[in-house]
């Protein structure tokens, strides 16, 4: 009993036709396969880019609306600023020209109650005037009947 590897032209034929297979496996299967797995790769890759640079686009974009939104803050507190001194100033005329008229509106009364106080005591003074005529007559009538 022989125990040995014989060489005969069966491993020639085994190792022919595995080389066959894995040339075809390579063209069928692994190029394929590896060609797909790089354009998969490679389209990650711009992706990842793209993420990044719209990420960044982003960022910018934000930092610009943030730059405009407290542009538009401070130009809204100034308006309303602005809006509330005028408004204050408004108010203070109002008032000013109300004060005016109201004092104008009581000198008229102190003249008008002056003129009337006036033509009353004129009217007072000439009754008067008449009651102590009547008296004097009745007192230098009763002196004449006595």
């Amino acid at each position: 009993m022989h125990v040995g590897i014989s060489l005969d032209y069966t491993l020639f034929i085994q190792l022919g036709l595995f080389l066959v297979f894995m040339f075809v496996m390579k063209k069928v299967y692994f190029d394929p396969y590896l060609q797909a797995f790089e354009e998969r790769e490679t389209t990650v890759k711009k992706l990842l880019e793209e993420a990044e640079v719209n990420n960044r686009q982003a960022q910018e974009i934000l930092k610009e609306v943030d730059a405009i939104l407290s542009k538009v803050k401070e130009e809204s507190k100034k308006i309303l600023d602005e809006s509330s001194k005028e408004t204050n100033q408004i108010v203070a005329d109002i008032i000013r020209k109300a004060q005016e008229e109201a004092e104008k509106e009581i000198e008229e009364a102190k003249k008008d109650i002056d003129r009337v106080a006036e033509i009353e005591i004129k009217a007072l003074d000439t009754t008067i005037e008449k009651i102590a005529e009547k008296i004097v007559d009745k007192l230098t009538l009763k002196e004449k009947a006595a």
